[in-house]
C-alpha cells in the first residue's frame, strides 16, 4: 500500500482517507437547512443537504514526473547531519568563539528592574544560532569561563512581548564553560560501531544514498497523485454536501488545535506562525475542507465506475503495513473504524487507475525536496 494511504491513516493531518464523503445520505429539515446557512464561517454559503457530483476525464490526463538523483553534495550533507549528531562538546581554557557552546546564568534589566522571562541559570547557549535577541549571541565571543559580562540590547520593534519591543535593556550574564564541538570523522570504525549491520564507509554511504532515493521518490509519487487528482476534480462538476465539509472542517480544526496545544500555543498562535489570523486561517481549512470532500467523492465516483472492490487481502496488507499501530485487521477496523478502512483502500485503487492511465512525461533532475 503506497504513502497515499499512509498519510489518511497515519493521522487526522490527511483527512480525506478518514471520513466517508460521497458514500452517505443526507436529509434535512428546513429548519436544520436555515440553522446552517445561518452558521456564519463555520458553514457555507449555501446549505447544501445532499453532494452531487459529475465526474470529468480522469484517464490520459498529462503530468510531468520528476525521476530524483541524490547529488554528491546532497549526500555529504545528510552525512555531516548525521555526523552532528555524534558530536561532543569538550570544555575548553580558551576565549568563547562562534559555534562554541557556553553555559550561563544571565538576568534581563529593564531600567533596572528584572523582566519576566529574562532570568535562567545553567543555561546552555551555542554561539551563533540565533537563539537570543540580536546583540547577544554576539556579546559573549571573546568571553572565558567564570568572567561577568553586561549586554546593553534593544529588543526589535516587532518583539511578541508588546511590553519589551523595542525597548533597551541589559543583560547580566555570567559565564560557567565555554565548549568546543568535536564531530567525529567517517570510518569504518565509527559505522562498525554505530551502524554495525552496514560495517563499512562504502555500504553505509550506499544504504543513506538509497533511503534519500526511496524519499525522493515517494515524495515525487506524492507530487504526481496530488496533481492528477487535482486535475479530475477540475474536470468534474462537484456540490460538496454541507455537513460534509463541516465534519471535515471540525477535524481539521481539531488536529490543528491539539497539534498547537502540544507546544503550549492556541489556535491564534499557531495562525500567527502561519502568517495570518485566526480568521484568516480558519476560512483556509474550509477551503482544504471542501477540496478534501471534492478529492474524496471524485474518487469514491471512479471507484464505482471501475466497480473497484475491497478484498480480504486488501485489508490484511493493510494491517501489516501499520502492524505498529494495529494488533489486527479487527484491531484496525475497531479503532479506525470499517468504512474508514475500507474506503481508503479503494481512494488508494482508484487514484492507482488515474496513475495507470495518465499520459506521463519523465524528468531527471533534483527538484523533488528531501
Amino acid at each position: 500500500m503506497r504513502k497515499f494511504v499512509k498519510a489518511g491513516l497515519a493521522g487526522l493531518a490527511a483527512l480525506m482517507l478518514m471520513t466517508g464523503c460521497g458514500a452517505k445520505e443526507q436529509t434535512a429539515t428546513p429548519s436544520d437547512a436555515e440553522s446552517k446557512a445561518e452558521g456564519g464561517e463555520e458553514a457555507s454559503e449555501e446549505y447544501i443537504a445532499e453532494g452531487s457530483i459529475t465526474l470529468g476525464e480522469y484517464k490520459n490526463l498529462p503530468v510531468t514526473v520528476v525521476n530524483p538523483t541524490v547529488s554528491d553534495e546532497e549526500l555529504q550533507g545528510r552525512i555531516d547531519t548525521v555526523l552532528g549528531g555524534y558530536a561532543t562538546w569538550d570544555a575548553v581554557d580558551r576565549e568563547a568563539a562562534d559555534g562554541d557552546r557556553v553555559k550561563i546564568d544571565y538576568k534581563g534589566l529593564k531600567d533596572g528592574e528584572a523582566f519576566e522571562g529574562g532570568t535562567a541559570e545553567g543555561y546552555t547557549l551555542v554561539l551563533g544560532s540565533n537563539t537570543f535577541i540580536d546583540g547577544f549571541e554576539e556579546g559573549l565571543i571573546g568571553v572565558k569561563a567564570g568572567e561577568e559580562r553586561d549586554l546593553n540590547l534593544t529588543f526589535p520593534e516587532d518583539y511578541q512581548a508588546e511590553d519589551l519591543a523595542g525597548q533597551d535593556v541589559v543583560f547580566e550574564v555570567k559565564i560557567h564553560e565555554v565548549a568546543e564541538k568535536h564531530v567525529p570523522e567517517l570510518t569504518d570504525e565509527f559505522v562498525a560501531e554505530n551502524f554495525p549491520e552496514l560495517g563499512t564507509v562504502d555500504a553505509y554511504k550506499a544504504d543513506l544514498k538509497q533511503q534519500m532515493l526511496d524519499a525522493k521518490t515517494m515524495q515525487s509519487e506524492q507530487q504526481r497523485d496530488a496533481e492528477l487528482l487535482a486535475a479530475v476534480v477540475e474536470n468534474s462538476e462537484i456540490a460538496c454536501a454541507t455537513d460534509e465539509v463541516n465534519e471535515v472542517y471540525d477535524q481539521q480544526i481539531q488536529y490543528y488545535t491539539s497539534m498547537a496545544g502540544m507546544y503550549g500555543m492556541g489556535l491564534a498562535d499557531y495562525a500567527a506562525m502561519m502568517g495570518m489570523d485566526e480568521d484568516g486561517f480558519r476560512t483556509e481549512v474550509r477551503k482544504m475542507s471542501e477540496q478534501t470532500v471534492k478529492q474524496q467523492m471524485a474518487l469514491m465516483e471512479i471507484a464505482k465506475k471501475e466497480k473497484l472492490t475491497v478484498e480480504d487481502a486488501d485489508r490484511e496488507a493493510l494491517a501489516e503495513e501499520y502492524k505498529d499501530a494495529y494488533e489486527s485487521v479487527d484491531d484496525m477496523i475497531e479503532k479506525a473504524g470499517a468504512e474508514n478502512v475500507d474506503n481508503a483502500i479503494l481512494y488508494d485503487k482508484a487514484i492507482q487507475v488515474v496513475v495507470d492511465n495518465a499520459d506521463v512525461t519523465n524528468v531527471d533532475g533534483l527538484a523533488v525536496a528531501e
